[in-house]
């Protein structure tokens, strides 16, 4: 069995958060069921994190976690990509209330320009692609966004 993880199950070992505990559960349970994993995405986001001084540094992190760095398949990126696809013709374009659902343009009182909700960006999508193609599970803490996405992915916590 093949264990994906996502950044935000390293960085809660990195960073000791309310996660921390359940990410390393997680990790030793895929241990024990096979190899674990992770993507130049997700090194990437881990590097841009500023945790890290060097590439060594962030090399032997993920080493000490007998984490493999593996690049994603082509069936893994075109999946990625569709999805996100799917992703950017669904989202709305204003802000949606969270209690009846009306959605509304709200502009910045200082440059007028639109708010808009956070996005998910195509990295998000690479790490979920990935690890549904190339992986049996991942390790995430972003669940009903893989979830809505990535439908077939078991993600762990469950």
């Amino acid at each position: 069995m093949i264990t994906a993880v996502d950044t935000n199950a390293l960085l809660a070992l990195l960073y000791d958060d309310e996660h921390a505990g359940t990410s390393e559960t997680e990790l030793r349970r895929a241990y024990r069921d096979g190899r674990v994993v992770t993507t130049p995405i997700v090194y990437a986001e881990l590097a841009g994190d500023g945790h890290f001084d060097t590439a060594s540094d962030l090399d032997r992190f993920l080493s000490d976690l007998s984490i493999q760095l593996v690049e994603p398949s082509r069936a893994a990126s075109y999946r990625a990509g569709d999805r996100f696809r799917e992703y950017t013709t669904r989202r709305p374009d204003g802000l949606q209330c969270p209690a009846c659902g009306a959605e509304q343009i709200v502009q910045c009182e200082s440059c007028r320009e639109e708010l808009t909700p956070r996005r998910h960006i195509a990295a998000d999508f690479v790490i979920g692609g990935h690890a549904a193609a190339d992986a049996d599970a991942l390790i995430s803490f972003d669940t009903a966004f893989y979830r809505t996405y990535f439908p077939e992915l078991t993600v762990h916590p469950a």
